[in-house]
């Protein structure tokens, strides 16, 4: 196979496994009127996520439910089985649906300044947090993003 085949299938693969994920559903929970949950949701659908906002009455429940309580946020998102808690970059929700890993989900737990939807932004200091793994040990910090 010529050299320009292979890069051809290499970016038509790379191009498909991006919009793979950036067409992912996302199913969002958040308080009524949270102007900073709004500005996260624009955020995710400039990355090309499908957002789907749902207010809810008791954000401590969804996060008993989902396992993000004991790193909590403003709101509560589900995407592809997972978890994913505050404010989290779009390259480590991206990281967490190529890799895959026996974990809950992850999070951004608080409302960090240098966060997407909460301020500017100043990628690789956000540390960001992966939730209990599979078999129910405490995971460590997922990466800096």
């Amino acid at each position: 196979m010529s050299s320009l085949k292979k890069n051809f299938l290499m970016l038509v693969l790379v191009s498909a496994t991006a919009l793979a994920q950036a067409g992912t559903a996302i199913t969002l929970y958040k308080n009524a009127g949270c102007s900073c949950c709004e500005a996260y949701i624009a955020y995710l659908k400039t990355a090309g996520f499908t957002v789907k906002a749902e207010n809810a009455d008791d954000m401590g429940a969804i996060r008993q439910r989902y396992g993000s309580a004991n790193a909590a946020s403003c709101h509560t998102m589900r995407i592809a089985g997972y978890t994913v808690e505050g404010h989290v970059p779009v390259a480590a929700i991206k990281q967490l649906l190529q890799k895959k890993p026996a974990i809950t989900g992850i999070s951004v737990p608080g409302m960090p300044a240098n966060s997407p939807g909460m301020g500017e932004e100043k990628p690789g200091t956000l540390p960001v947090y992966a939730l209990k793994t599979a078999n129910g040990q405490p995971a460590t910090e997922f990466g800096r993003f």
